[in-house]
């Protein structure tokens, strides 16, 4: 098994969400507390995804988007990723393919950029007449499989295998790890979910539906780090609904060594998002009290099992 880069603070962008390489260096000039970012997803082709309106906000504490992995070209990132000079932060390069035959080619193609590859198993959107990701390999045990073989023929970094929590997660990650998978990435967005304009009587998103994100989804993906972490007691990168301190620390006690941070940062400037970054940092660091994080991982278990997990 490959060991994840040191990435500190251990705090991430989630793919799809200020994810090209302007950004990041915008965000290092603003002081975010990130210690590393997460590419758009790198598809084989130039894609447009979904027409507006591909995002709503729901009162409901939920967020809907229906994007469909829009990307810029395979060459546009390379051309990209030759440039961007970070000065501390960790570049994780998302991936995803039609087939396993893509995947390894987008990773042979990105490997040389990336400090990990992270592995799109479960994006929960299409533009219309196609087959999510999700539907047609992160469901299902031995396609995901393959997938995460042959990315890790293509690259000598570690493989993150991002899941999906529309499926039978825990039998997923179990095909992955045995695959040459070195962490888990929990998770996804779930669904798909929709609105409906009540003036219009239309599904308001372009794509008709949408993958659910924020804080409506941190129970669901905490509790998937929380069974993966007790099945494989691996590394875990955890992305759903964190906004505050106390919502990274509930995902490091379930067992997230990496926190990834997505629609807290919609609808925000740049300052602010770095802002929030330095929160959540600042607040993770008062409550380990001195304490090193890699004491606090995992803890819920151990007081689960009766143990002492008080920071």
């Amino acid at each position: 098994m490959i060991p994840l880069p040191r990435i500190d603070p251990p705090l991430i962008n989630a793919s799809g969400i200020l994810s090209y390489p302007e950004v990041f260096t915008a965000f290092e000039s603003a002081g975010a507390c990130l210690g590393g970012y997460v590419t758009k997803s790198v598809g084989p082709r130039e894609k447009p995804g979904n027409e507006n309106p591909v995002v709503v906000y729901p009162p409901e504490g939920a967020v809907l988007n229906s994007l469909a992995l829009p990307t810029q070209s395979a060459e546009d990132w390379e051309r990209d990723l030759e440039e961007i000079k970070l000065k501390n932060a960790k570049l994780i390069v998302s991936v995803y393919g039609g087939d396993a035959g893509e995947f390894a080619g987008v990773t042979r193609r990105m490997s040389r950029f990336g400090d990990a590859i992270e592995v799109n198993l479960g994006c929960p959107n299409k533009e219309p007449g196609e087959q999510t990701i999700m539907e047609s390999i992160g469901q299902n045990p031995a396609l995901s499989a393959e997938v995460i073989e042959r990315v890790r023929d293509e690259t000598d970094k570690p493989v993150i295998a991002k899941l999906s929590p529309n499926s039978d997660y825990l039998a997923v990650a179990e095909s992955c790890m045995n695959a040459g998978a070195d962490a888990l990435g929990c998770g996804n967005t779930l669904g798909p979910g929709l609105a409906v304009d009540i003036r219009s009587r239309a599904a308001i998103l372009a794509g008709t539906t949408g993958g659910i994100s924020g804080p409506a989804l941190k129970p669901i993906n905490l509790r998937m780090t929380y069974e993966a972490y007790a099945r494989f007691r691996c590394p875990i990168v955890a992305y759903g609904g964190i906004e505050t301190w106390e919502d990274a620390v509930e995902y490091i006690l379930a067992g997230a060594g990496v926190l990834g941070i997505g629609t807290a940062f919609m609808r925000k400037s740049t300052h602010e998002a770095a802002a929030l970054t330095r929160d959540i940092w600042e607040g993770i660091q008062e409550y380990l009290d001195g304490e090193p994080m890699s004491a606090l991982i995992g803890a819920a278990h151990r007081a689960a099992e009766g143990g002492d997990s008080h920071a």
